[in-house]
């Protein structure tokens, strides 16, 4: 047994009060303030019988969201998290799937979902008795269960258990630390949380800065220009984003003259496939402190890192070290799963290591992550596609069968198949072929029944009407 949220409890009572968030209307939380404010929210939710209970978790980024988030971890619980970009009837059918004890919301979001929410936001915080118990649960249970799609009211989702979240978090403190993350890592280090807390900047750097006592500036959601200001005013150093938020960062810096001003030492991002030719040129824009991140949710965030002097090969001409996910991270094992027909080195990538989540390993602790992959006599990996027919676009992964299920109930569609696309900016956008009864208006059809039943980002892009499914 291992006592939940321990490392977090001790890091707050450490950081006293030394502010640690900060929102951009100057709303702050010292540890002190944040450890109350979480234990009111926890001690509410204990009043209601809610210990050690799978909890959904509906945010945009905000100081509240964090003291939710972690609420649920003090007690020992489960949470179950929505992109705030969904819309609600995509978050009530996980919330329903996952069969969760109760939904944690802002104001906003709870009253789109209806029903029995809690609402805990900055502006009405839930406050119940000061929870200060320590709640014992065993290794392997679920903190976070990250969902990916409803299927016939099934979730398919990837649980990441406690133990699983302690090793994310120290890998994590160890690459900023060891300096695999960029620059000397210093003791005026800021962080900036601009992708949603739910996703890979919670694993990277979010949650680790909180464990660090090192301060960061909460933004609600990306914005290039919102992003350059914060960036500046609070002086800040390191971020995550995905590679489509550095190109739009970087057409702002081009088209304001700002070239080269990026003043972070540690711009990680991750999360999709990206082209060297705009590696090189967000280099140019950006500066030196691109470090890229390939990971997995069931395997862990990072598994390898592209990291300064990597990047600094690229901007000197280095394709193969361009087209590379970079370096494993120390604390990761390899192997390659070979496949029929397949060409010497290459396979299914495998990996052991402490962050793979127990539904995804074996007997033996070996993960198979779907993607094709070798490693070169430099010791890079490198992927050519993968085994399933997964979506990778920006920071989200999309399953086609979700998507298919979707169109293929609207009136007028015969057959459907949705496939990725490859994109510069995105890695893959989701495209969609199909065969229709009657082709007029079926693609405004269909596009205005998605965006009521998916996120956005699930919604192809692209519609193309055919006679037939090759």
């Amino acid at each position: 047994m291992i006592v939940a949220a321990d490392g977090i409890r001790r890091a707050l009572h450490a950081a006293a009060d030394c502010p640690l968030l900060v929102d951009t209307r100057g709303d702050r939380r010292t540890g002190h303030s944040l450890a109350e404010r979480i234990g009111r929210v926890a001690g509410e939710l204990a009043r209601r019988g809610l210990r050690r209970r799978r909890i959904g978790v509906w945010y945009e980024n905000s100081l509240a969201a964090f003291e939710a988030f972690l609420a649920v971890e003090w007690l020992g619980g489960t949470r179950i998290p929505v992109d705030p970009g969904v819309p609600a009837s995509e978050a009530r059918a996980v919330f329903e799937a996952a069969e969760v004890d109760a939904v944690l919301a802002d104001c906003g979001r709870a009253g789109l979902l209806g029903g029995d929410v809690l609402v805990h936001d900055d502006e009405s915080p839930l406050s119940g008795p000061l929870w200060s118990d320590e709640v014992r649960v065993p290794p392997e249970t679920a903190l976070v269960v990250y969902p990916r799609a409803v299927s016939g009211g099934q979730l398919f989702g990837v649980a990441t258990s406690y133990r699983n979240w302690t090793a994310i978090m120290d890998i994590n403190r160890s690459l900023f630390h060891t300096g695999r993350y960029g620059t000397p890592f210093g003791d005026d280090e800021c962080f900036l949380t601009v992708q949603q807390l739910m996703h890979g900047t919670g694993m990277v750097g979010s949650f680790p800065f909180l464990l660090m006592g090192l301060p960061q500036v909460v933004l609600p959601r990306f914005d290039p220009d919102a992003m350059l200001e914060v960036v500046s005013r609070h002086r800040v150093t390191a971020t995550f984003t995905v590679p489509g938020m550095l190109s739009r960062l970087a057409d702002l810096l081009q088209k304001t003259g700002q070239s080269g001003r990026f003043p972070l030492r540690h711009t990680l991002y991750g999360g999709a496939p990206i082209d060297t030719a705009e590696i090189r040129r967000l280099l140019r824009l950006l500066g030196p402190s691109l470090v890229q991140l390939y990971g997995r949710f069931e395997a862990g965030w990072p598994l390898a890192v592209l990291d300064h002097d990597d990047h600094a090969a690229i901007l000197a001409g280095d394709d193969e070290v361009g087209s590379s996910c970079g370096r494993p991270v120390p604390e990761v094992e390899l192997r390659f799963r070979p496949l029929p027909g397949g060409s010497d080195g290459w396979g299914e990538l495998r990996t052991r290591n402490g962050m793979v989540a127990q539904d995804y390993s074996d007997p033996d602790g070996w993960c198979s992550l779907g993607d094709v992959a070798s490693i070169d006599h430099r010791g890079y990996l490198r992927l050519a596609g993968r085994l399933d027919r997964m979506i990778n676009t920006g920071s989200y992964h999309v399953y086609p069968e979700e998507v298919e299920e979707a169109i293929v109930a609207v009136p007028g569609v015969k057959a459907v198949r949705v496939t990725g696309e490859p994109d510069p900016v995105w890695g893959q956008v989701v495209t969609a072929y199909l065969v229709a009864e009657e082709t007029d208006d079926i693609v405004a059809t269909v596009r205005g029944v998605l965006l009521g039943r998916l996120a956005k980002y699930k919604v192809p892009k692209v519609m193309k009407v055919v006679d037939r499914l090759d």
